[in-house]
């Protein structure tokens, strides 16, 4: 298992904290654990939450995901090695880690530096190096330009069963949109916390939050079909709301985002 987390629970492997190391190029810890064998049906699995480094990751499905953020690359201290998926890695196929999204999944990775995009398969746990969202092979890395420096900025999107590719940024009126971290928008804004087609794990995570805030279970319509998302606000102003996602962070949930409703 490679490095790391949003949320949503189902069945995974089994828990996941064996051993750490450092990753050969992308920094930050890794996570060995015992793998589960490889769904014969290629059916998706979510899993349980779990903790590295005292931090919590809550894996889950999330439609709409898409992310700015690091990327690094990962590749000979690994390749070989069984994946959180219980597949073998091989750092010359196309492949990453990605914290909390099902194994596996789909996203389309954009080089944001050099305008360069490719569809990667995730099929392994990690980044676990704050700050960072996804770790590809090295074959990727090699496919988005940036192998030789190591990391680079990156937009992450969910290609979702259907192929159609989550698009927050251009998202109709009725679907929320992430704002960026340099963003200055008007409100009302949202701290969502997860998105979930089981509306109990959603009443579950509420559950887990009590006491920070008012916490709301939205139902929205997706390509996926009906979701249940878990927020908290609304917020009249950017810095109010950027004051909960800290508090929010500090509790663990690192895949917390600020959402408008309203078109930017």
């Amino acid at each position: 298992m490679r490095g790391g987390g949003v949320i949503r629970v189902s069945k995974l492997a089994t828990p996941l904290i064996l051993a750490l190391a450092v990753a050969a190029c992308g920094g930050g810890p890794r996570v060995y654990a015992p793998s589960s064998p490889p769904s014969p049906t290629g059916a998706q699995k979510v899993g349980k939450p779990y903790q590295v480094a005292g931090i919590w990751y809550y894996p889950a499905h999330d439609h709409d995901y898409d992310e700015v953020g690091t990327a690094s690359w990962y590749g000979p201290k690994f390749h070989g090695r069984p994946t959180a998926n219980g597949e073998v890695f091989d750092m010359n196929k196309v492949s990453a880690a990605h914290p909390t999204l099902p194994l596996p999944s789909h996203v389309r990775v954009t080089n944001l530096d050099n305008g360069r995009a490719i569809t990667v398969r995730i099929n392994d746990r990690g980044p676990f190096a704050r700050g960072r969202i996804l770790d590809l092979s090295r074959r990727a890395a090699q496919l988005l330009g940036f192998e030789k420096q190591g990391t680079a900025k990156v937009r992450v999107q969910l290609v979702r069963s259907d192929g159609s590719i989550a698009d927050a940024r251009n998202a109709p009126t009725v679907q929320p949109r992430q704002i960026a971290s340099n963003e200055q928008v008007l409100g009302p804004l949202f701290v969502q916390i997860g998105s979930f087609s089981d509306v109990n794990n959603a009443r579950k995570l509420r559950q887990q939050l009590s006491g920070i805030g008012k916490i709301s279970i939205e139902t929205a319509d997706t390509h996926e079909g009906v979701v249940y998302r878990v927020r908290i606000g609304p917020f009249k102003s950017e810095r109010d709301a950027r004051q909960m996602l800290d508090r929010v962070f500090k509790r663990g949930f690192y895949g917390a985002r600020i959402f408008t409703d309203r078109l930017g």
